[in-house]
Formats: structure tokens, sequence, C-alpha cells
């Protein structure tokens, strides 16, 4: 398809491309039900991830994968309604990898960077029934992270025993058991809370790509040389044995 010739604008003494709104929202649409997303620890080669995501997701017709940098992908859809089922069945995984998933945002910081935060399901359980609202599930949800959406089965009640969750959650942010809720009267609450899959992070880069241990920033072991415990003879000479065949 050809391009066209489209003037640039001079901003302090500068060359500078001019964005308006409208081309903005003309690119979005292009966009607006996929999902991004990475593998957390390990990279999939891309024929891999196609073949074994077109099964697994062969209730959701149509898609396209496409990659952006460090391991991000990024998943088209057709309809919001087909994101959104693969955001309600997750979590998801290729070769016991963990795909991390999370909403497409015109905002381009959050695809670049991918490894500082991860979506987790959440079980907040045994929760106070007039908790049970937008505003109270999300104050929950909000002392691990920013909230990001719930089920269908928290949406309709069908289980009160728990609500689950989706929330983006940071690397250089504790996993906590229980969530503390302060009531008005005073009272000091517990809600207590279950993970479907707890990511492997570094604590010294701050990323949910690979655990400390495998951390590439950190320094070689040094193994000591063994040091010989055999003492030369009064002219200087070490006997060596030879070992029997």
């Amino acid at each position: 398809q050809k391009l066209s010739y489209i003037a640039p604008v001079v901003c302090n003494g500068e060359i500078v491309a001019e964005m308006p709104d409208e081309i903005l929202a003309e690119g979005a649409k292009d966009w607006e039900h996929a999902l991004v997303g990475f593998f957390v620890g390990k990279k999939i080669p891309f024929r891999s991830l196609q073949a074994i995501l077109n099964k697994k997701w062969s209730s959701a017709d149509k898609f396209s994968i496409h990659t952006a940098e460090n391991g991000i992908f990024v998943f088209k859809y057709e309809s919001a309604a087909i994101r959104d089922w693969i955001l309600d069945n997750s979590p998801w995984d290729v070769w016991g990898v963990h795909l991390a998933l999370r909403l497409w945002e015109r905002d381009p910081s959050l695809i670049n960077s991918g490894f500082t935060k991860i979506s987790v399901w959440v079980k907040l359980m045994n929760i106070p029934m007039e908790y049970w609202t937008t505003q109270g599930l999300s104050l929950l949800a909000s002392v691990l992270g920013s909230p990001l959406h719930m089920d269908p089965a928290t949406e309709v009640k069908h289980m009160i025993r728990f609500a689950r969750v989706c929330v983006e959650m940071k690397a250089d942010k504790v996993f906590p058991d229980v969530i503390k809720v302060w009531r008005m009267n005073g009272d000091i609450g517990e809600v207590k809370i279950e993970y479907s899959w707890k990511p492997p992070v570094c604590e010294q880069c701050k990323v949910f790509d690979h655990s400390t241990r495998a951390c590439p920033m950190k320094p070689p072991s040094t193994r000591e040389v063994p040091v010989s415990k055999v003492a030369p003879d009064p002219d200087g000479w070490v006997a060596v044995k030879g070992k029997g065949k």
C-alpha cells in the first residue's frame, strides 16, 4: 500500500511529525480487542507458539499473533467477547511456561515495561456479603495492585465463598496472604488471598522475566582451586602414583 507525503511541522526550531488525535483514534481501532502478553522465565519460538495456541484457543475463532520487542507478544482478536473469553479462562501456559496477559492500551510504555508488571488471578476468600459490589471488590484488590476485572461467576455472585479477580501486580511489591480491612467503626477485618499462580521474581532486577537464582546480573560463583596436600621430597620431587588398570 502506497504512503503519502504529509508535511511535518517546526517546533522549537526542530522538524517534528505532528500526530492528530483522529489518526491515533483510527490506529487504535485496529488493536481495541487485543491483549499484550509475555512468557515468564522462558522464550517460546513463534512457530511453536502459533501452533499450540491455535489448538488451545480453537473456541476463539480467528486471532493473530504479533511480535514486539523484548519477547512481548500482541494477540489480536476479532471481538471483545473473544478477548474476554481468553482472559476469563486464564491462566494459560505453553510447554508449562506461564503466559502473562493484560489488556492492550494506547500507552506504548505499557508494552515496553512488560516484565515489571504482571496480571495475576487471585481469590479473595470469605468476603463479607456487604463487600460484594464493584467498588467493594475494587477497594480490596487495590491493596494488591491495579484491579483489572472479575470473572463472570464473581460478577453474577453465583458462588459467594470467594471472589475471583484479576490484578496487575508489580515486581517490586510483595504478594501478601492477607488483606487487612479497616472499617469506619474502628473494626479491623481480614480477607485471605489465594493465588492461582505466583510468578518468579528477581529481587535484584525487580522483574518477572527470571528468578533471583537465574539473574544474569548475578556475579559468577568462584570455585576454589584444590590445593595439593602431597609434600615434595627433600630433593624437590613429588611422587605421582599411576592408577591401576
